[in-house]
């Protein structure tokens, strides 16, 4: 994640056209932004958790943002929004049998599909870069509310007979809608704590480009769903956008 950064960095540096040199305590901007996710599940707590954390890959989604930056000093601002986020996960993991003369080869995999409403509150530093533009660094919390949500499932089973090199596949595939709370009947917690850690290049006519890493802090194991375990399932986001304030 620090390489990603760093390297986003570089090429927001490079990217400036013309930026202002001061954003003074008195002033006040609007804008939007846009992106893509690259969102997956942590898993911790468990002895299973290593494993978890080894099969879940990058689900691929977007995010939308509208924000509000208010001066409060020289190059420093508080900046809320409200963002729709696609969040998720996805798990692969292949295991094989044998039993008899056959051997049996099981591929699973599962998408998450995660929406949520976030409310994000940072704090922004502004470093001018000369008359080229100004880098904004960003962190602070949020919150998220989980909306709506879909797994896809699908599984794939390959019988291989050793004895005359024959071999069968099936593929079966199941889909269920997500329901968020506390109760034992629902698939995740409702609600999402969490930090953003933030870098993006700001020209003086009002296009930015950024990168935003979401830590997920809240267990989305629904609370009447862990009883005595400690495991945990928290998000992780990495983001890219684009927008405009003015």
């Amino acid at each position: 994640m620090k390489k990603l950064l760093f390297s986003a960095s570089i090429v927001l540096l490079a990217t400036g056209a013309f930026a202002q040199n001061t954003m003074t305590g008195s002033d006040a901007r609007f804008g939007i932004k846009a992106g893509v996710n690259l969102a997956r599940f942590h898993a911790s707590g468990t002895d299973g958790s290593t494993t978890y954390n080894d099969n879940a890959k990058d689900n691929v989604g977007f995010n939308v943002t509208a924000f509000a930056d208010f001066g409060v000093g020289n190059n420093f601002f508080i900046q809320p929004g409200v963002s729709l986020q696609s969040k998720g996960n996805k798990f692969e993991s292949t295991g094989t049998t044998t039993v008899g003369n056959n051997s049996i080869t099981t591929t699973s995999s599962i998408k998450t599909n995660l929406m949520a409403i976030e409310v994000p509150v940072n704090a922004v530093f502004r470093i001018p870069t000369g008359t080229a533009g100004a880098v904004q660094i960003s962190a602070g919390p949020y919150i998220g509310f989980n909306i709506s949500g879909k797994d896809k499932g699908q599984t794939t089973t390959t019988t291989v007979n050793n004895s005359n090199n024959t071999s069968a596949t099936v593929t079966t595939s199941n889909d269920r809608d997500l329901s968020f709370g506390s109760a034992t009947d629902k698939n995740y917690g409702s609600t999402d704590f969490g930090a953003n850690f933030g870098l993006a290049y700001r020209t003086n006519s009002g296009f930015l480009v950024g990168a935003n890493y979401g830590l997920g802090l809240s267990n989305l194991i629904p609370k009447d769903s862990r009883g005595n375990s400690d495991a945990k399932l928290t998000n992780r986001v990495l983001g890219f956008s684009v927008g405009y304030s003015f």
